[in-house]
């Protein structure tokens, strides 16, 4: 990339013959936008769910040679003025600042939009890996001495040594989640995602030889495991295949479909023993939206007990 390009954080481009004067036709432009658009919040909002609702423009840059859009070095000079006004309709009052200072401490917007591009990357690079972003069950997995990485295999028996947390933001990406941006991909045109980090660039390419991995159909508009009926005790064995300490959630492979739980009182902390092994998940089906209606295709489960059904193994919380 040129010198005009130090100044980029990420980036999210389509480069080929296709698109090698710079044009994509508006239609094609706007659906892949709003892609970039998605994609990027739930990044965003995986590693940072107190700021859901924070409104930020994409710059979009094209050039000859490729379709691109950037995201700049310091993402504070063209976001921070819509931060500040979504943090001020949040908080209202005089203890605005105190309670911004309490809850955002931690929070730059350039490692906010860091952390949503490693783990794009790191998402496609692990679904690269196993041929499939809908695996959710790993069988073969090995953890350091550190626990600061994790062997995963493939079924050609090729090796990936990930973070753990890569694994879980993996195993709990939405199968669809990168479809609008994939739908574009064809022989001269590839899709590209990097970022820029300490003067390294770190990039994943989906070409059309994996496009298949990522173009998935959106799920049919359907109740999910309609058996599983709202407010019903149940006691079902799966596969514990991540686990959110954040969100205070972990997913659960049963019949096919990946449940979130919660743990009806306490932490999921107290099951960590559990995470990637076969379990007996007893509680309580929940299908009630943010509101409280019955409207909820997907069940979710509160859950009382765990039950491993497999010799425990080490966690990503240990």
């Amino acid at each position: 990339m040129d010198k005009e390009d130090d100044t980029i954080l990420g980036y999210i481009k389509y480069e080929g013959g296709l698109v090698s004067d710079g044009y994509l036709d508006a239609r094609k432009s706007g659906e892949t936008l709003l892609g970039i658009d998605e994609v990027l919040r739930y990044f965003i909002y995986q590693e940072n769910p107190q700021i859901q609702g924070f409104e930020f423009e994409i710059p979009v840059r094209i050039r000859k040679g490729s379709w691109i859009t950037t995201f700049p070095e310091n993402p504070e000079k063209w976001a921070a003025g819509a931060f500040t006004l979504w943090m001020a309709g949040k908080y209202a009052g005089s203890a605005l600042e105190e309670i911004a200072k309490n809850d955002f401490k931690n929070v730059s917007l350039k490692e906010v939009f860091k952390k949503a591009f490693i783990g794009a990357i790191s998402v496609i690079k692990v679904a690269k890996h196993f041929g499939s972003i809908s695996k959710k069950k790993f069988d073969k997995i090995e953890f350091d001495e550190n626990n600061e990485l994790i062997k995963i295999i493939n079924d050609d028996g090729e090796e990936l040594w990930i973070p753990p947390e890569m694994l879980e933001l993996y195993s709990n990406c939405p199968q669809s989640i990168f479809n609008k941006m994939t739908k574009l991909i064809e022989e001269e045109r590839e899709l590209v995602v990097g970022l820029h980090d300490e003067n390294v660039i770190i990039e994943e390419k989906i070409t059309v030889k994996n496009k298949y991995i990522f173009t998935k159909p959106d799920e049919e508009d359907e109740i999910i495991l309609p058996e599983l009926k709202h407010g019903e005790y149940i006691e079902i064995q799966g596969h514990v295949t991540r686990g959110n300490e954040k969100a205070n959630t972990i997913g659960f492979l049963y019949s096919d479909h990946i449940i979130t739980c919660y743990p009806q009182i306490g932490n999921i902390k107290e099951n960590k023993n559990n995470l990637f092994n076969n379990c007996l998940l007893k509680g309580y089906v929940n299908r009630e939206d943010k509101n409280g209606k019955l409207i909820e295709k997907r069940p979710r489960i509160a859950f009382v007990e765990i039950i491993n059904l497999d010799k425990p193994g080490k966690s990503l919380f240990d």
